[in-house]
């Protein structure tokens, strides 16, 4: 489980590696779930992550007492993302690699533009999250976390459970619809993708 923030502040000031790490495990599934709304390019998503965390650690020293992570951590990678969305390189390769059009991807940036970065809404986003987790099947939510959490290969899932690598693809995107509804508030984009089909 997550220490309290304060004290996770207090390490991460210090420069204590292994609070950095609990940190990083347990917001990069969230972030990488929040920015692939976004940005439907894996490898663009890790690379936002990846200066997410990197600029947490950068400036660690200079983070406030009562900072609250949660809404840190979300900021940045939503500022991160924009500069991406809003660089014609990048905006390239998410041409090349998805079906997105100039307008949609218009679309994605300005509703993220639009999403206000306050404690509230982050934590609000992170309360769904939770809900959302603790309502799936058992296997479904087990599969999810496997994936998504600990980023374990579908292969390997499916191995470790003794379940078809279909079966797993199946619980993972049964997950994923249920944050797309849970979430469709937050993401204004999907929520109109979801009732335009």
């Amino acid at each position: 489980m997550i220490r309290n923030n304060k004290q996770l502040l207090e390490l991460l000031e210090d420069g204590d590696e292994a609070s950095f790490k609990v940190v990083y495990n347990h917001f990069y599934s969230r972030l990488f779930y929040f920015v692939s709304e976004y940005i439907p390019n894996k490898d663009l998503v890790e690379n936002i992550l990846q200066d997410t965390f990197l600029t947490l650690w950068e400036k660690k020293s200079k983070l406030q007492s009562g900072t609250n992570l949660n809404a840190y951590l979300y900021t940045v990678a939503k500022n991160n993302s924009l500069k991406k969305l809003r660089d014609q390189r990048y905006r390239q390769t998410i041409f090349l690699s998805t079906e997105l059009s100039e307008f949609e991807l218009e679309l994605q940036a300005g509703a993220l533009d639009k999403l206000a970065t306050s404690r509230i809404l982050f934590s609000e986003i992170e309360q769904i999250i939770q809900e959302t987790l603790a309502a799936l099947p058992p296997h479904c939510k087990l599969v999810f976390e496997l994936s998504r959490f600990q980023h374990h290969k579908n292969i390997k899932i499916a191995e470790e459970l003794n379940i078809s690598p279909k079966t797993v693809e199946g619980h993972i995107t049964k997950a994923i619809k249920a944050f797309k509804v849970s979430l469709k508030d937050y993401l204004p984009l999907i929520s109109f993708l979801i009732h335009h089909v």
